[in-house]
């Protein structure tokens, strides 16, 4: 290389110089303005954890509120049956179509048999009835189904005396 360079002209020695010169600028350029950017995504993302990380605190000591029966804005069954109650919520939820069975269970309790139905929507459901009809989860059994985001499911369901 050097004997190549030593080969130029002055003139051309300058060019190549100028030209080497101005390739390692662009390349510092280059790397500082990826380091920035990089830089200003990890602040996003850290922002968008702490947001996160906030909801999750504010949603663990609400859950602990509602374990302990703290939550005054529930609201009664208005003296609809827990079947008829959690089978129009069902319906109303967009889940009517995977409830293949519904059974009483004495006076208080229902059994819910769900097959392919969509997990996240289930999960909405049980929380709209847990907190807006003072219904609860006895039990459940939660299977993945072979498809994504579909799952089947037994559950019971006790409601408030």
């Amino acid at each position: 290389m050097k004997a190549w360079f030593a080969t130029l002209s002055p003139r051309e020695r300058i060019i190549v110089a100028a030209g080497g010169g101005l390739l390692i600028m662009a390349l510092l350029i280059g790397s500082w303005l990826s380091f920035v950017d990089d830089v200003e995504r990890m602040r996003e993302v850290v922002s968008e954890q702490r947001v996160a990380s906030q909801w999750m605190e504010s949603a663990a000591q609400e859950a602990l509120m509602l374990r302990k029966g703290g939550n005054q804005k529930r609201v009664a069954n208005n003296g609809a049956s827990l079947l008829s109650l959690v089978d129009q919520t069902a319906k109303r939820s967009g889940l009517g179509g995977a409830i293949t069975r519904i059974e009483p269970d004495g006076s208080d309790k229902v059994r819910i048999r769900l097959e392919r139905v969509n997990f996240d929507k289930m999960m909405r459901w049980l929380e709209a009835l847990q907190t807006k009809h003072v219904v609860s989860i006895d039990s459940i059994t939660i299977d993945q189904h072979q498809d994504n985001g579909l799952a089947n499911v037994r559950l019971s369901l006790k409601g408030a005396r």
